[in-house]
């Protein structure tokens, strides 16, 4: 029964640290064979690291595990830009990183041991505890610190996804004092080597399962994100499709128009010819975007908006020095502009006594700054957001705009100072 422990000691050992360097490498790089091989491949690993393990010669053991990782991650996974000797480098470093946290841990465990004055553990209870202990520290180490440091996305960690690898890492570390506490009376317990066995697998797929889920609500927001992105996108060219049926019905219609004019002019009522001429002028004014910017998507989008504010009572005033805007995508500037100035019309029109936006745009050495100020009453905070009242979906506008900013290495601050709101954007040009 004691070799039997011993066995599934070193396959639990061995199992652990091989599904960890096969999640970092499916996270990272890409497969050159079908799913299954893996599978395969994965076992095959495992149970040669079983029969070096069962040589207890440590150097070798080492050779063999850096040996494996650098020939699996060579010949097995690719990247786009390949890159294979920077591929191995990284999961050198992983399995480095792993080695050291198994010493630590058993010198950590060690020196528990030694803090509570246990000194007549059975060697094989010692053992188990040694193969088990340092293992949970390499599960937590990785989940909570290495994959933060060598994913590749940007994505962010949630403090819930903290808070409950931090309940779990206590909770084990508990159960592992109170496991120790029973090896203290130098009796063999079975029944609790196989409970460390199991808060092992718990913590392996614990962990990998609240990250797994907290990805997935990170590419759902993303997905909400691109949602509205097209909707914003496909509203404005709803608009423009309104403008060009708008200008059709002018143009169908201009010579009949221009018939009227000259009509009049021959009949001698030159004032009522340049009345008619002037309201023709301004049923063509809103159709034709004015020239704010060398972007003539911005362009159209100011137009538009100031049409709208004009129709709420707002005031615009629009400020725009030199600055060249034609690095920034056509979706970008949409989804920038249009939710920022939607956002500023809403208040706006929402606040008491004056009724302003005011737009500024500049630049500060090769850094684009633009400003969007507007009057508003009280907003209400949370986590440094303002919060909507547009109900479902709300805040997904500001996430569009900071997914839009991320792409410039830009940034955006909000703040309110009084009844004003002022939204700061810097981009790199």
């Amino acid at each position: 029964m004691d070799n039997i422990l011993l066995i599934l000691c070193s396959c639990l050992n061995s199992f652990v640290i091989t599904t960890i360097l096969f999640q970092f490498m499916d996270s990272r790089y890409k497969k050159v064979f079908k799913k299954n091989i893996y599978v395969w491949i994965e076992t095959v690993i495992v149970l040669c690291i079983i029969v070096v393990n069962s040589l207890n010669n440590f150097l070798l053991n080492l050779i063999v595990w850096f040996g494996i990782v650098g020939i699996t991650v060579y010949f097995l996974y690719y990247e786009d830009k390949d890159k294979p000797l920077r591929r191995v480098l990284e999961c050198e470093a992983l399995m480095f990183c792993m080695t050291v946290c198994e010493s630590l841990g058993v010198i950590f465990l060690r020196w528990i041991l030694q803090a509570v004055n246990v000194s007549n553990i059975n060697v094989i209870m010692l053992h188990c505890l040694e193969s088990t202990f340092p293992t949970i520290i390499i599960i937590f180490f990785y989940y909570m610190i290495i994959s933060r440091l060598m994913k590749k996305s940007s994505m962010p960690y949630s403090k819930m996804q903290y808070m409950i690898y931090f309940i779990l890492l206590g909770y084990s570390f508990i159960n592992m004092l109170v496991i120790i506490e029973i090896f203290a009376q130098g009796q063999i317990n079975y029944l609790c080597a196989i409970n460390m066995g199991c808060i092992v697998l718990a913590d392996l797929y614990l962990l990998y399962f609240v990250k797994m889920a907290d990805e997935k609500n990170y590419y759902e927001n993303q997905v909400k994100v691109l949602e509205q992105q097209a909707n914003i996108q496909y509203e404005y060219y709803l608009a423009q499709a309104k403008k060009y049926d708008k200008t059709v019905q002018i143009l169908h219609d201009v010579k009949k128009h221009i018939k009227a004019i000259e009509d009049l002019y021959t009949s001698d009522q030159e004032s009522m010819a340049g009345e008619y001429a002037n309201k023709i002028g301004d049923l063509l004014k809103p159709l034709i975007p004015v020239r704010y910017t060398e972007n003539p998507i911005l362009n159209i989008l100011l137009t538009d908006k100031e049409t709208i504010m004009k129709d709420k009572g707002i005031s615009m005033e629009i400020k725009i020095d030199n600055v060249s805007l034609d690095f920034v995508e056509p979706i970008d500037v949409t989804t920038i502009f249009g939710n920022l100035l939607d956002n500023a019309i809403e208040a706006a029109e929402k606040a008491e006594g004056e009724k302003y936006v005011y737009i500024k745009i500049g630049s500060r050495r090769q850094m684009i700054i633009i400003s969007i100020e507007n009057s508003c009453d009280d907003v209400k905070w949370k986590n440094d957001i303002p919060i909507s009242k547009k109900g479902k979906g709300r805040g997904i506008g500001l996430l569009n705009v900071r997914s839009s900013i991320d792409k410039y290495d830009g940034s955006l601050k909000l703040k309110q100072e009084n009844k004003k709101f002022v939204a700061e954007l810097f981009l790199n040009a």
